[in-house]
């Protein structure tokens, strides 16, 4: 306990000296400030544009990196006007991140090589989310009811019937090879990449109608493009504008000139043979060597050398399979406020630790400059402790990732899915949980109760409704029994991700052994659990996190995180809502609105109406409790170099990563 409590009260201290430093006073509003902020940025293009007048050949105000200007000089790079789109998106407050989690955005400089340092592979979350590049935008998570504006594309117009979607390309965009990007890049990764059966066996859901037919696409000339619905889909642009996708997620855009090359569309299978040979693959595999070398794929290979992006940073080298050098992008399509060409940071290099354990000395030892994704509230202390000799800074925010407590409602045992369904036995098990117990234990104080489930805490409470349902019937130990007459008994399982679920777990199988429920827990690896979900084979789980956050600002995300994983809403119901009812188990009555309030939220004809079917969800899931939440808004640190800038002090953790290309070195 008293370690706990000095975690504790060094926590307090930490986040009493930021709100100390950000202020109590009240700011602009977010509309407030994005009207100064778009006066600011009409005197700097009229300023701009009278620089372009003035002076023939220079790049109308825009700077860039001084390692670019000297390709520049050189004639290896044209001028940096000439690689901007006509219309490049000006980085501002509140462009992605919340204006109140970074209310002041500085001019940053240009150089210097940001250090990330991940377990696993190379770049690990750090990486993955400051490449994260939607072709539309919403700042930090998003808001349902608001419309998404652009990001890699301009912008884009809604039909009233909400069928019809027009999109605006940015002209003048290019590839990080110098390509220009265009609709030819967008008719390659539908016809030839998603509706190709071998590269895409399964449409993508999102992309399809209601009855799973694919969208239609209509191109209109070089920068223009529509996609086209049999039914209402308002939830459509918010699919676009999630930071959790990116401009080759789907895909609705491919660079076609570089892709083609591993298409046997455009490339004959004979001439793919070499490549086939040297990954070890196929002699007809050609459809995986082209995921090999797309970014669609996803992580740091070898084999996306070269592949363009739209990403702030191009993977140019990998020394090792543990380390990954990515570049700037000369082509990038975003400017601050100054004209300055983003982003400011000249590299990254990625390093890998073999052991989880291994990172805190990396930190410690000052070798680390940004480090987000494999942090704990455990360590808090001792990362505190070792700031001055490392050259960092501790910052207490907010974590994403609720864990959640999921049931599986499809298990085969009939008497099980009859106690499981009804909701006095959820309420139960939820009433018995002391939410004070965990944040204290587990989050040494530093987590919130839950806010989407109920958060009452009375045993009394839940041993009645336990009684009322049937279960009030007990074996010789005490042990309440089934209606079958066997003992009534649940296991917890978990593939134990990181070090709370444990603790936590240990916990839940106290609260409900309180009330009579004999309770047990079992580690499972986490591919055996997966196949035990879906064979059906679980009782409770709590091994995964939920990005609540996340789908409260952006509802398509339900359907990413909550609708689409077995896990969370079991094997049965699963297949009854991804295969259209045609398959699986029909969830009760008392479970379905969480499926068919989603379904409206998808089929709304302005974005408007997302917001109140948003609210009805949360309502849904707070009153049937189709899972449980223990706590939510836990505090894990963020360590960031000293010399580090714009960095957001408040708010959530990933947002860090977020501004990716406007974080700087202040030397």
């Amino acid at each position: 306990m008293k370690i706990r409590r000095s975690i504790a009260l060094m926590f307090a201290f930490l986040l009493v000296v930021m709100l100390f430093l950000s202020g109590c006073g009240s700011g602009p509003t977010s509309k407030e400030q994005e009207s100064t902020d778009e006066g600011n940025i009409e005197k700097e293009e009229k300023v701009n544009e009278g620089k372009e007048n003035a002076s023939e050949g220079q790049s109308a105000g825009f700077k860039e990196a001084p390692m670019l200007a000297k390709l520049v000089e050189e004639g290896k790079l044209p001028p940096v006007k000439e690689r901007l789109p006509e219309e490049p998106l000006v980085y501002r407050e509140g462009t992605e991140v919340p204006v109140e989690d970074l209310p002041k955005l500085e001019i940053g400089k240009y150089g210097g090589t940001l250090r990330i340092v991940n377990p696993g592979k190379p770049g690990g979350g750090e990486w993955w989310a400051i490449s994260r590049e939607p072709l539309l935008n919403q700042p930090g998570f998003g808001t349902p009811g608001e419309k998404p504006v652009g990001n890699v594309l301009k912008d884009f117009d809604m039909s009233e019937d909400g069928k019809v979607f027009t999109f605006y390309m940015r002209k003048g965009l290019k590839w990080s090879d110098g390509h220009p990007v265009t609709t030819e890049d967008v008719r390659f990764a539908y016809e030839d990449v998603l509706l190709n059966k071998e590269l895409t066996p399964v449409f993508p859901t999102w992309l399809a109608n209601p009855d799973g037919t694919p969208c239609e696409l209509e191109i209109v000339d070089e920068y223009t493009f529509r996609i086209k619905f049999k039914e209402p889909y308002a939830l459509f642009p918010y699919t676009l504008s999630l930071h959790w996708q990116t401009w080759d997620s789907g895909p609705l855009l491919q660079p076609s000139h570089y892709m083609k090359k591993f298409h046997i569309k455009y490339t004959p299978l004979e001439e793919l043979k070499p490549l086939l040979k040297e990954n070890g693959l196929g002699e007809n595999e050609w459809y995986r060597l082209y995921t090999l070398y797309s970014w669609g794929g996803g992580a740091l290979e070898k084999t996306r050398i070269g592949c363009p992006t739209l990403a702030p940073y191009v993977l140019v080298d990998m020394p090792s399979e543990q380390v990954a050098i990515l570049r700037r992008n000369p082509y990038y399509w975003k400017v601050d406020a100054a004209g300055n060409q983003l982003p400011y940071i000249d590299e990254i290099r990625a390093d890998t630790v073999t052991k989880v354990d291994m990172l805190p000395m990396k930190i410690m030892g000052g070798e680390v400059d940004l480090a987000r994704q494999a942090v704990s509230i455990t360590e808090i202390a001792l990362y505190k402790e070792n700031e001055k000799k490392g050259g960092y800074r501790v910052i207490p925010l907010k974590f994403h990732c609720p864990i959640p407590i999921t049931f599986n409602y499809s298990n085969p045992d009939p008497v099980w899915r009859e106690i499981v369904w009804d909701t006095r036995f959820r309420q139960a098990l939820n009433l018995a949980i002391n939410r004070e117990e965990i944040i204290d234990a587990v989050y040494h104080g530093f987590a919130s109760p839950s806010k989407i489930t109920p958060s009452e805490y009375d045993p009394e409470k839940a041993n009645q409704l336990l009684d009322s349902m049937g279960l009030d019937k007990r074996d010789s130990e005490g042990w309440r029994l089934r209606p079958d007459g066997k003992r009534m008994e649940l296991l917890i399982e978990t593939s134990a991700p990181s070090t709370d679920f444990i603790p936590m777990i240990e916990l839940l199988v106290e609260y409900w052994k309180n009330i009579g429920i004999y309770t047990t827990m079992k580690q499972v690896e986490s591919s055996l659990l997966s196949s035990r979900i879906q064979a059906n084979e679980t009782q409770v789980i709590v091994s995964s996190w939920f990005d609540l956050p996340v789908a409260q600002g952006n509802p398509y995300m339900l359907e990413w995180v909550f609708l689409n994983d077995r896990a969370k809403v079991s094997d049965g119901f699963y297949k009854w809502y991804t295969r259209f009812g045609k398959e699986g188990i029909e969830p009760p009555d008392s479970l379905k609105p969480v499926f068919e309030l989603y379904r409206k939220m998808r089929a709304s004809k302005r974005v408007e109406e997302i917001g109140a079917y948003m609210d009805e969800w949360e309502k849904a899931m707070h009153d049937s409790l189709f899972l449980i939440v223990p706590v939510e808004d836990i505090m894990i640190p963020l360590v960031v170099s000293n010399r580090l800038k714009n960095v957001p002090e408040k708010g959530y953790q990933i947002m860090a990563n977020f501004a990716g290309e406007v974080l700087f070195y202040d030397e």
